[in-house]
């Protein structure tokens, strides 16, 4: 006998991340996150699963969070980043250097004791082995201490800002110190700082020989008003760093770079620097170049190389580097294309409109590794109706996939969940577009139902194949689900992706509600009963639905975009994504600005709105619904603001466990008492 999901149930998913497979490919440690619900707090530990199924046994213990494993290159240790007491015998100042702060331990893969190699102030993580497991390369940041008093409690601080980019959603202040590059001697632990200086280094990776690292960094004069990584060398000799190159020409803003198995080409993923859609394309490089332009060799394929697939079991947009096979003609790269994120295989040598893919089907996959042959890969894959778990992929039998463990195998085993329904429509000048539905479990087509239209943030994201507790939820509650990739979306092209420059709500907003006519068409919508909610972006496009119409018998709009204008100077990066959308600052076009702007339709807005937002949210500022409300309000309209204390603004996907169940609890009485 199974039950409809309820919104506890998100106390009881098991949350599977960076999956990671062992050089022989037998086994892939992989980390397990979930919820304390004594404690309203998270959970992660390290696991490892042999890649024939056998049963996954739990890698790290203690009540200490564990992630980003690391295997060594014979696979007798990994490495892990982990906020821990040591019991070695160190000596007071040892323990007390760096200590409460994440640090790099190594554990024999076939089980023992811990060890502590990584002692840094401000704390260590990515570790990645050299070729001949000798040394440990990591990020770790420089930069002045937080300020005790004798007692050792933080004082307060004055902070001076001389840039534009000084804070960071979800980080913090991140003006005063750096991330840099750090070697560590495996069996001394001796520690050799390899990079400085005002910029940040990171994503590195060996080369097959461990005589380079490759990493991207942004060094440009502009780096702190115009964002742009290239792509850098560093020669490595004995444990020390030596002849730095930059590859690129700072046309592009790169990341997640990759070696060929001859050593003599990079790999990476770029976005253009400027009027990027944030579409992500694949590049090459040869490992000599000296500010050169790269090779793209996914020009013509519509899918964009990172995963923008949105789900809320996962808060970040992942961009695994690219794997190469072993005789270099190939590239494995994750692609979200049409609603799904999946692995493609394109050809070094370029010419891949149509790459084919390893995993076919309607997926959702978030990262994978490969083992040392280059043919076995470990994927994170998910679904509409499953969170993710590990599956198992062979190079030579694409299609082929074997999942290897079931964490959440009883929780769903007892759930009734909504199937997805493929709806395509004609847009806005007959644009194709892709949409879909979600039915409560007991559909009877006779009868009428009330509707909630979900509509994704970006606008550069796509929905499709993501698994959403939030939206089972609803459906389980007896409301039709309805979602869309309007132009603007990832996943359909460069062009697609950047037909909404400067033209945020026009065309778009259209798109959408043409979907809603064609699903109206089928007849069993109540027309009196239809809610709308969005979050990001997709609460900028609520607004603007419920100031352009009254359709909407509800609305509830989430960390919402109100006034373009604004947001220019509050959003830690609003003046790069207001700039990038609109090519021109609030000052030298001021009417575009609010023309953009929902707030500018306020006195339009009837439909009863619950507005979310978290205080610490810096990618959307409060004060975007704080305008909002104190608009509504003051016109006495129907208006609810729920403010969340100390959540940023990817709250509804990683947040604070308690402050999720609550913000699903006001949403699902919102539509109960305007559309049930």
């Amino acid at each position: 006998m199974t039950r409809p999901i309820s919104i506890e149930d998100l106390y009881e998913i098991k949350f599977l991340s960076q999956p990671r497979i062992s050089p022989d490919g037998q086994r892939v440690a992989f980390v397990v996150s979930s919820i304390d619900e004594r404690k309203h707090e998270y959970r992660s530990s390290i696991w490892v699963v042999p890649t024939q199924g056998v049963e996954a046994r739990r890698f790290t213990s203690g009540p200490a969070n564990a992630d980003s494993p690391s295997w060594s290159p014979d696979g007798r240790w990994l490495a892990f980043v982990s906020k821990r007491e040591s019991e070695q015998d160190l000596g007071k100042e040892a323990k007390k250097q760096g200590k409460d702060k994440t640090q790099i331990w190594l554990l024999p893969a076939d089980g023992g004791e811990a060890r502590q190699l990584t002692f840094i102030e401000h704390g260590a993580s990515s570790p990645i082995w050299s070729p001949d497991g000798k040394y440990m390369l990591f990020n770790a940041q420089v930069g002045p201490a937080d300020e005790e008093n004798e007692d050792g409690k933080a004082l307060p601080k004055v902070r001076v800002i001389d840039r534009l980019w000084y804070r960071l959603d979800g980080v913090g202040f991140i003006h005063e110190r750096r991330s840099h590059l750090f070697l560590a001697d495996v069996a001394s632990g001796a520690i050799e700082q390899l990079t400085d200086g005002d910029w940040d280094d990171s994503h590195a990776t060996w080369s097959p020989d461990g005589s380079y690292i490759a990493f991207v960094s942004d060094r440009c004069e502009d780096r702190w008003r115009t964002l742009g990584a290239d792509v850098y060398t560093l020669s490595i000799k004995d444990g020390k760093a030596g002849e730095l190159r930059c590859l690129t020409d700072s046309t592009l803003s790169c990341n997640s770079p990759s070696w060929s198995p001859d050593g003599q080409t990079v790999a990476f993923l770029a976005r253009y620097k400027e009027r990027s859609a944030n579409h992500s394309y694949l590049y090459t490089i040869t490992a000599n170049a000296n500010r050169a332009a790269a090779t793209c060799l996914s020009h013509d394929f519509a899918g964009s190389c990172t995963d923008e697939t949105n789900s809320d079991i996962g808060d970040d947009h992942l961009a695994p580097a690219p794997l190469w096979s072993s005789d270099g003609t190939t590239l494995y790269v994750l692609a979200s294309h049409r609603g799904a994120s999946r692995i493609f295989a394109l050809s070094s040598r370029g010419a891949n409109a149509q790459p084919p893919t390893l995993t076919a089907g309607e997926v959702h996959v978030r990262d994978f590794s490969v083992d040392t042959s280059k043919r076995n890969l470990a994927l994170l894959l998910g679904s509409p109706t499953r969170p993710q778990e590990i599956f198992f992929c062979s190079v030579d039998q694409p299609g082929e996939l074997r999942r290897i463990t079931g964490f959440n195998d009883t929780l769903f085993a007892e759930l009734t969940l909504a199937t997805l329904e493929y709806m395509p429509f004609k847009g806005e000048d007959d644009w194709p577009i892709d949409g879909w539905i979600m039915k409560p479990h007991d559909f009877d087509p006779s009868k009428k139902y009330p509707l909630i239209l979900q509509i994704h943030g970006g606008p550069q994201t796509q929905y499709g194949y993501g698994f959403f507790h939030e939206m089972q939820m609803l459906a389980a509650q007896g409301y039709v689900i309805f979602y869309t990739n309007p132009r603007g979306s990832s996943g359909y092209g460069y062009d697609f992706a950047l037909a909404v420059r400067g033209a945020w709500g026009e065309k778009d907003s259209l798109d959408i509600m043409h979907g809603v006519e064609a699903l109206l068409q089928h007849g069993y919508i109540d027309e009196q009963r239809m809610g709308v909610t969005g979050g990001s972006y997709g609460g900028f496009m609520t607004n603007w639905l419920i100031g352009h119409t009254d359709r909407f018998r509800a609305a509830v709009t989430d960390r919402c975009v109100s006034n373009m204008a604004s947001i220019f100077a509050t959003s830690d990066l609003g003046w790069y994504i207001a700039y990038e959308n609109l090519a021109v600052t609030p000052w030298e076009d001021l009417g575009r600005y609010m023309y953009m702007s929902p707030i500018n339709y306020v006195q339009h807005i009837h439909t009863p709105l619950l507005i979310l937002h978290s205080e610490q949210d810096l990618r959307c500022n409060i004060e975007q619904s704080e305008q909002l409300f104190a608009a509504l309000k003051w016109m006495g309209r129907e208006v609810l603001l729920v403010r969340f204390e100390g959540q940023s603004h990817g709250m509804s996907r990683g947040g604070h466990p308690k402050m999720r169940l609550e913000r699903l609890r006001h949403i699902k009485a919102w539509f109960e008492k305007y559309l049930k």
